[in-house]
C-alpha cells in the first residue's frame, strides 16, 4: 500500500493521484477515491475523480469555468453524481458524462457500448490530459506553493 498524498511531495505521486492531490490544496475532503483510474487496467472505465469537500459549495463553483476553459486532449467537466447519497463530485470527460446520459447506458450501465470506437481512445486520452489539467487548476488558483488543507472527519 503507497503512503497517502499527504505524506507525498508533489514529485512522489502517482499519476492517478494527480487530481487528488491538486485539488486537496483548494480545500478538506470528507470524502473522496483518491486514484482517477487503475493503472493496471486501465480500460476499466474512463479516467474521473470523485470528491467531495467538506463545507466548500463555492470552491465547486470556481473550479467549474476553471475546468470547462481547459485546453486538453479532451474536454472535461464538474458535475454532482446522480448515483450519489450524499453531494458528491466528479471531474469526468465530457464524453464519459454524455455518455453516462444515453439510453443505453441507464439500460446496462456500459460505457463501452455508448462510446464504442472511441472508448480506448478516451480511456487513454484522459490519463495522458491529466497532469495538464491538475497544472491548469494550479495555475487557476495559484496554488503552486500551497499546502494541502487536511482532510475532515464527517460527522456521522
Amino acid at each position: 500500500m503507497s503512503k497517502s498524498i499527504y505524506l507525498k511531495n508533489k514529485d512522489e505521486l502517482l499519476p492517478e493521484e494527480l487530481m487528488a492531490y491538486t485539488l486537496a490544496k483548494l480545500g478538506s475532503y470528507e470524502w473522496n477515491r483518491t486514484e482517477m483510474y487503475n493503472p493496471n487496467r486501465i480500460y476499466e472505465q474512463p479516467a474521473g475523480f470523485y470528491f467531495r469537500f467538506h463545507n466548500a459549495d463555492q470552491v465547486y463553483e470556481q473550479l467549474k469555468p476553471c475546468i470547462e476553459e481547459f485546453k486538453g486532449n479532451l474536454k472535461w467537466i464538474i458535475h454532482v453524481s446522480p448515483v450519489t447519497r450524499h453531494q458528491n463530485y466528479v471531474v469526468e470527460p465530457a464524453d464519459v458524462y454524455y455518455a453516462k446520459q444515453a439510453e443505453t447506458y441507464q439500460v446496462n450501465m456500459e460505457l463501452r457500448d455508448v462510446l464504442q470506437a472511441s472508448y480506448n481512445d478516451v480511456c487513454e486520452l484522459a490519463i495522458q490530459d491529466i497532469p495538464l489539467l491538475c497544472n491548469h487548476i494550479e495555475q487557476w488558483f495559484e496554488l503552486e506553493h500551497k499546502q494541502l488543507y487536511p482532510p475532515t472527519i464527517p460527522n456521522q
